[in-house]
């Protein structure tokens, strides 16, 4: 198994991409930490993993407040013995709204998830990693974050910066044996992209005109990427920026 003895620190991994990696990866052998802000959706995730005969410990936390964050990485050491994997994946859209009616509120809130969380995620585990000497981190950036998207005031600023941020950890960790990388997701088909669907924020058929390949993302598509990056096949690999995009980035007309 590519994970065997492994422990992986998944956040916002009760439901979509998060959960569909920690349940890839406890296939695959390793211990996982589920987090969400939704208790429920946490445990849900954790009793599935639980019954493939893997540990699973679920955590609420809020990835955008230093105090939870140490208080998650500490019960992760504690009670699974190390963050040998940390996903980034907690994440917050920001409406889809036009800037100029856009709420500040709004943007604070989605910049303090989505990128502030990813410091602070980074930084904590990244202790534990340097002390060990060993470690696998990957980012959860966007296409988002690559190409121009409107209206996406929030969102987008957050994607890129957090795709910056992995490639500064990559150089600066890179002394201990530690491989930060990212992923910039496409279209997937989440929960959060169905609300998005259903408020008429995204307007599908037009979607998959514009990717190559004629079809979404699924959740497991995401989570096969993921896996590759922190398995032993990549080893050599830090500070990329992996689109899983159908093609989307690579149209160019």
């Amino acid at each position: 198994m590519k994970l065997d003895g492994k422990v992986a620190l998944i956040t916002g991994s009760g439901r979509g991409l998060g959960q569909a990696m920690a349940l890839l990866f406890a296939s695959e052998g390793a211990d996982i930490a589920v987090n969400d802000i939704d208790p429920v959706n946490a445990e849900e995730t954790a009793k599935q993993i639980t019954q493939m005969g893997r540990k699973a410990i679920a955590i609420k936390a809020d990835v955008g407040e230093p105090d939870e964050v140490d208080m998650m990485v500490d019960r992760v050491i504690n009670e699974l013995g190390g963050i040998h994997i940390l996903i980034n994946n907690a994440g917050l859209f920001d409406g889809g709204v036009p800037t100029i009616k856009s709420s500040v509120d709004v943007w604070d809130r989605v910049i303090k998830t989505n990128l502030r969380g990813t410091y602070l995620c980074c930084r904590r585990a990244g202790q534990w990693m340097i002390n060990h000497r060993t470690g696998k981190i990957v980012n959860m950036s966007s296409i988002a974050g690559i190409g121009g998207f409107a209206p996406r005031a929030a969102y987008g600023p957050a994607k890129a910066a957090i795709a910056y941020l992995t490639r500064s950890l990559a150089i600066e960790w890179a002394q201990y044996n530690i491989n930060v990388n990212c992923i910039a997701p496409g279209q997937v088909m989440t929960e959060m992209y169905k609300e998005e669907i259903e408020r008429g924020i995204i307007n599908l058929e037009s979607r998959l005109k514009r990717i190559p390949l004629g079809r979404l993302q699924e959740p497991e598509d995401i989570a096969n990427a993921a896996l590759f990056l922190i398995s032993d096949a990549a080893r050599n690999i830090t500070g990329i920026v992996l689109p899983v995009d159908g093609g989307w980035l690579a149209y160019d007309m």
